[in-house]
């Protein structure tokens, strides 16, 4: 999914020639925040500027996100997380779907603010991994949705995550004394549906198609991170691999994303482990299975419709859908370094089983909560960072 491995695409037709090795940020010294606490903030990362260069966040150009859990209640149905003709849609982690203007150019924010629930908020950061020979008709997008605490490193709750000459404020997990809030999802629910729509796309394209099939063994494509971002603790979802490039590598702080490589599933497990088209169906049904789920992962293109779904030639969107199956009972992965260029798969000895998290943490000193220290000890297991990236093909 990161962006310091090579990805090579194969989207109808084989697409030679091209190597897409993304480039890395230099790693940026550490200071101390200006005088009277007020953040310091550094250079936005490279995958962050390219996302500008190439995702249109001008006036009056948004796009809405929403993550959605299925419980089952009502006329849910697992092959309809949106609740079109007439079923209900399942329900959203983040109070309902969010629509903004990504706070792309210009600017030091690595990650959007959604939403505020209690002491936790949930950000989202898009990123394209800077590849200086890849067609403009490509766009590779990635995704990273985080639960964080809403106070470190002097970040005003309630707006946009900063990167700062001392760490991300969206670098450490929330301590919310409300156990439920501090993670993404529920890891003892049900599906998970990642929805994305009206990305809008410089040069305004005709046409857009989003995919997440055949993007090869190089293509990184989604993970689930727990608790400390710079801890090294991946789940070991469906499919995953470990040795993969460490998650969002380019941002400019060494605390946000530590020395640890990370544990993705690739494109040729992700082939392996998701619904076939056939059995998947376009907007207005937008159904992520025929019947019910056969495959552990489903994705549906939603693209060449905004915001609100109406119709919109060039705009990009999707569902992605992680099934309970993926992460239900699975192990964490920690410290998954692997020797050589080559993924590897998790051993039992790679996991901690049950899967322990550190959730209740000792005070931290760049964290200004008043209430940080009321806390302590071994918390529950959850999930603090959902990692994805989606392939788009445009038309003119």
């Amino acid at each position: 999914m990161t962006t310091t491995k090579k990805v090579l695409p194969i989207v109808g037709v084989l697409i030679v020639g091209i190597m897409a090795i993304g480039a890395c940020d230099a790693i940026k010294s550490l200071s101390n925040s200006l005088p009277g606490g007020a953040p310091q903030v550094t250079d936005v990362s490279s995958g962050r500027t390219n996302a500008a260069r190439l995702i249109d966040s001008g006036v009056g150009k948004l796009l809405t996100f929403d993550i959605r859990q299925f419980t089952g209640t009502g006329t849910q149905v697992r092959c309809n997380p949106l609740g079109t003709g007439g079923f209900d849609p399942w329900p959203s982690r983040i109070g309902g779907a969010k629509t903004f203007t990504p706070n792309l150019a210009n600017s030091p924010s690595e990650y959007d603010w959604l939403f505020t629930h209690g002491e936790t908020e949930y950000c989202l950061a898009i990123r394209v991994p800077f590849e200086p020979f890849f067609p403009l008709q490509f766009s590779q997008v990635e995704f990273s949705l985080r639960a964080v605490n809403p106070c470190a490193y002097g970040h005003i709750p309630g707006t946009d995550y900063l990167m700062t000459v001392d760490g991300s404020q969206a670098d450490y997990p929330s301590n919310d004394d409300v156990v439920a809030r501090r993670s993404l999802i529920d890891l003892n629910g049900g599906d998970v549906a990642l929805i994305v729509t009206g990305i809008d796309f410089a040069g305004n394209p005709a046409s857009t198609s989003s995919t997440m099939n055949f993007l090869g063994p190089t293509g990184w494509l989604t993970f689930m991170r727990d608790n400390a971002f710079q801890s090294g603790r991946f789940y070991n979802i469906t499919g995953a691999l470990k040795g993969a490039p460490r998650a969002f590598a380019d941002t400019p702080s060494t605390f946000d994303d530590g020395a640890f490589e990370s544990v993705q599933v690739n494109g040729d497990n992700f082939d392996a482990n998701s619904e076939p088209f056939a059995s998947t169906t376009m907007f207005p049904s937008a159904l992520t299975c025929a019947g019910f789920p056969s495959k552990t992962y489903a994705f549906v293109d939603l693209s060449n419709r905004n915001e609100l779904l109406a119709p919109a030639p060039g705009q990009g969107g999707f569902v992605f859908v992680i099934r309970s199956e993926a992460f239900f009972g699975k192990g964490v992965v920690v410290n998954p370094n692997t020797p050589g260029p080559a993924p590897a798969p998790v051993g039992i000895a790679d996991q901690l089983q049950p899967p322990l998290s550190g959730y209740n943490e000792p005070v931290i000193p760049a964290i200004t909560c008043p209430d940080e220290d009321d806390n302590s000890g071994i918390g529950t297991a959850g999930v603090h960072e959902i990692g994805w990236s989606v392939f788009f093909i445009h038309g003119s």
